[in-house]
């Protein structure tokens, strides 16, 4: 499996600076955060969804563009994917970031996919998605490339089975699957390998991070419930007094997502495709994570490669 970073965990490199780094660390792919950044934020410290300093300009120019591909080239690199924000239904947005795709030479494009939050049934906004991926789908064709629909937490698409069941009428090679375990904490935990083989064709990327769950802390100070929380056993001292979770962002080794079993599950399905990094933990400056990131995922899928 070949090695990418999604240039949203680097926002404080510039596209230059990132290629130089990925070169360094051994890592191949590019996949660029596409966003219009006010410029009242540009003067905000660089943060991964604010200020990101590696982000592509949905407005550059023809010229801008053809730039940037000269920079990946010069290093080596290749720009593998772009990942804007689109909304489910903006077709005009959708083709802008095909075009910019197919400029940069990039093959895969994530789209929108509706929210979920339990104001609209489930129903209607899958039928909304479905019309806008068959649209969708056309235009990939057109464009030679591929739309990509993200496992992501409070999505109608949060886990494989409801991923797949999204993409599963349209054709793998235009409209397919970002699989990503550490979202998959949040919300959409299936069975890794049960999941790859119900996506079959449709897995068509695979985002790397991590996350894990503990225990709220109020202002109050612990919960009187949170040795049992922990797993220490004997009666809970308010047992009317639910405890509160929360989720957030881990160092890749350190979370809920075993990545060598999801390798080794990746593997046994045939995966030889992109691995990409987007680690939001901040446990370690740009250059260093892509450092520890190539080192685990090489040591990780036991060949010492990143062919």
């Amino acid at each position: 499996m070949k090695l990418s970073v999604f240039t949203v965990a680097v926002p404080d490199m510039t596209p230059e600076q990132l290629c130089s780094a990925a070169e360094a660390a051994g890592i191949v792919g590019i996949e660029w955060r596409c966003k219009e950044t006010p410029e009242h934020v540009r003067k905000e410290a660089p943060s991964f969804w604010g200020n990101n300093r590696c982000t592509i300009d949905p407005r550059a120019s023809e010229e801008k563009l053809a730039s940037l591909a000269q920079t990946v080239r010069a290093t080596g690199r290749r720009s593998l994917a772009l990942a804007p924000y689109l909304s489910c239904g903006d077709l005009e947005g959708t083709e802008r970031m095909f075009r910019i795709a197919r400029s940069l030479g990039a093959s895969l494009v994530r789209v929108g996919v509706p929210g979920y939050d339990g104001s609209r049934d489930f129903g209607s906004l899958f039928a909304e998605a479905s019309a806008y991926l068959a649209e969708v789908e056309a235009l990939a064709g057109d464009y030679g490339v591929k739309a990509l629909v993200e496992t992501h937490h409070r999505t109608i698409a949060p886990s494989a089975s409801l991923a797949h069941r999204l993409v599963s009428r349209f054709d793998p090679d235009k409209v397919g699957v970002l699989y990503d375990p550490g979202n998959m904490v949040y919300e959409g935990f299936e069975n890794y390998r049960m999941g790859f083989e119900l996506l079959g064709p449709y897995l068509a990327h695979v985002h790397v991070k991590n996350a894990g769950w503990s225990p709220a802390r109020g202002g109050s100070g612990a919960h009187p419930n949170l040795p049992q929380a922990e797993g220490s056993g004997g009666p809970e001292a308010e047992p009317l007094s639910p405890v509160e979770w929360t989720c957030g962002w881990r160092p890749i080794a350190s979370g809920i997502v075993p990545w060598r079993q999801v390798l080794a599950d990746l593997k046994a399905v045939g995966y030889d495709g992109w691995l990409g990094l987007e680690d939001f933990s901040g446990a370690y400056g740009s250059a260093d994570m892509l450092r520890v990131y190539a080192a685990q995922m090489n040591e990780w899928q036991g060949d010492g490669t990143n062919g």
